[in-house]
């Protein structure tokens, strides 16, 4: 049998994979069809076989997300105008009331027997300064007639400055104690909602303008405007500006809340490298409660992008990176991307946008490895 029927002998039926490459070798067939002739092996190189996409260029409508905490538009601690005992608390945590409506009573019996004693003790200024009057005109009359020295009628003028001022201090000290009596009712200074109850009916307050012991009766939040106040890294400082329009998203509401950028803090966090910015929105319903968590979106203006899918992005230990087709061979390339959606994203690094990527690339994809690109 010729060398040529010996080798075709040996590989009839042999099943090759679809693609391969043929190298050759020295061996022997086998000891019984072959002589101690030699014959060339047939090594097989398998060619991988990928799909491929190809960068993407075009606009989007970027988002910068951040997080933080939703923020009444004003809170205050509401304490008693004047000092007393609490007599009535009329409102309760989670009340809704109106800018005027009435919160608590300081005991107000006090007051009013304080204003009773300042009212007789203005009836007996009254009668000492008509007493100090009458002796004024009788001891002028007589120094006019030359019958009583000068001193004395000059005293007497004395006495009734000393009986006008005394009058006049006294209806000084009713006007602050009927003010006082006005102010045993505290009142909201805003539409809110009451969201702390400090004291019980029945306890000593001091007036919160003392500065001693306890001042605060109850708290009160204005709900139906609110922020969100959210924190973003440094590096997107620039990127913020006052009035730009967002979305935000608030646990147990489905709905996302429409905003504005109202304030940007002009101060960096030098710890955590943050910076905040607010966002306001009205909450007619006071749905949304202050301390709740708050996510939100900020719509920048449209850019250019180069974008891939995700699944073309591999990562390892030193960063991400992506395989490319070139000259029948897998090329691994490193590369930096960002965020754009859920199956995008967007490529920072240089790359052609003929550049041939490969779709999902296995786990055994090794650089160099010879490729084929399946038609799609």
């Amino acid at each position: 049998m010729s060398f040529k029927n010996r080798v075709n002998l040996c590989f009839r039926g042999a099943n090759l994979l679809p693609i391969l490459v043929v190298a050759s070798t020295t061996v022997a067939c086998s000891q019984d069809s072959v002589s101690p002739a030699l014959v060339k092996q047939t090594a097989v190189v398998e060619v991988v076989s990928v799909a491929v996409e190809y960068p993407q260029q075009k606009m989007v409508r970027a988002k910068l997300v951040a997080t933080g905490t939703i923020s009444a538009k004003q809170t205050s601690a509401i304490g008693p105008l004047v000092e007393g005992v609490v007599e009535k608390i009329l409102v309760r945590v989670g009340d809704r009331v109106r800018e005027g409506q009435a919160l608590f009573q300081t005991r107000s019996i006090d007051y009013v027997r304080k204003i009773d004693e300042i009212k007789a003790g203005i009836r007996v200024a009254e009668a000492e300064t008509a007493k100090a009057k009458r002796d004024l005109d009788r001891i002028s009359e007589l120094a006019s007639k030359g019958l009583v020295a000068t001193a004395l009628e000059q005293d007497a003028k004395t006495n009734l400055n000393i009986a006008l001022a005394k009058s006049a201090q006294i209806g000084t000290t009713l006007i602050v104690a009927e003010q006082s009596l006005i102010d045993t009712i505290v009142h909201a200074p805003f539409d809110g909602a009451i969201t702390a109850r400090y004291v019980d009916e029945g306890t000593y307050m001091s007036n919160r303008f003392s500065g001693m012991g306890s001042s605060s009766v109850v708290q009160i939040q204005e709900c139906e405007i609110a922020a969100a106040i959210l924190f973003t890294p440094e590096a997107n400082l620039s990127k913020l500006h006052l009035g730009y329009s967002g979305q935000l998203f608030v646990a147990a509401n489905d709905v996302p809340i429409e905003s504005k950028i109202l304030i940007i803090n002009d101060r960096v966090d030098p710890v955590a490298r943050t910076v905040e910015f607010r966002m306001a929105f009205l909450n007619p319903d006071c749905r949304v409660k202050a301390g709740q968590f708050v996510r939100g979106e900020v719509n920048l203006p449209d850019r250019e992008v180069i974008s891939l899918s995700r699944t073309s992005v591999k990562s390892s230990q030193e960063g991400h990176y992506i395989f490319v087709v070139e000259d029948g061979k897998a090329k691994k390339k490193p590369v930096e991307i960002a965020d754009l959606d859920v199956l995008e994203v967007e490529v920072l690094s240089e790359i052609s946008i003929g550049a041939k990527v490969i779709v999902n690339p296995k786990a055994d994809l090794r650089e160099g490895m010879k490729v084929e690109i399946r038609k799609s």
